[in-house]
């Protein structure tokens, strides 16, 4: 596994909430939430400027608490209405690794991203984002990507 430290801007994104349990409940939440962003971003004619992502915000071991979302221009970030939101993911150092397989050993690589960074002397901070390379739907399970990113604590 690889892992790389980098530079990021301020990216702007568009996004819902969700929350859920631990398991099979995810795959509808993540449905649910990619099918309201990317229905608004059709509907106003947003240019994506990403894969689909989901962005944690915090870690709360009892419930999965994400934003469905996608990276837009400042512009097209001014464009929510009800459930769709706006933010944006803070410029500063973050670590990256790319996740190959199936999700649900997505948390094993997300592990090993944070383990790394403890070896490295790093201080993790929030928030921590998926951006889901390649559609399930057309990609084999054992070959499907999703990059992963952490921020670094830039005060540690």
């Amino acid at each position: 596994m690889t892992f790389t430290r980098t530079t990021l801007p301020a990216q702007h994104y568009l996004y819902v909430d969700r929350e859920c349990a631990y398991g099979p409940e995810i795959a509808k939440a993540m449905e649910s939430g990619f099918g309201a962003v990317f229905g608004h971003v059709g509907a106003h004619g947003i240019a994506p400027q990403s894969m689909p992502m989901s962005i944690y915000l915090s870690m709360d071991p009892n419930i999965l608490r994400f934003r469905a979302a996608v990276m837009v221009s400042a512009e097209d970030a001014a464009k929510t209405n009800g459930e769709i939101k706006a933010d944006v993911l803070p410029s500063g150092e973050a670590m990256m690794t790319t996740h190959v397989g199936s999700y649900e050993k997505m948390s094993e690589t997300h592990q090993s991203l944070w383990q790394h960074m403890e070896a490295e002397g790093m201080r993790a901070a929030m928030p921590v984002w998926e951006i889901y390379v390649d559609d399930p739907g057309n990609t084999p399970a054992d070959a499907v990507r999703t990059e992963i990113y952490r921020m670094i604590d830039g005060n540690a």
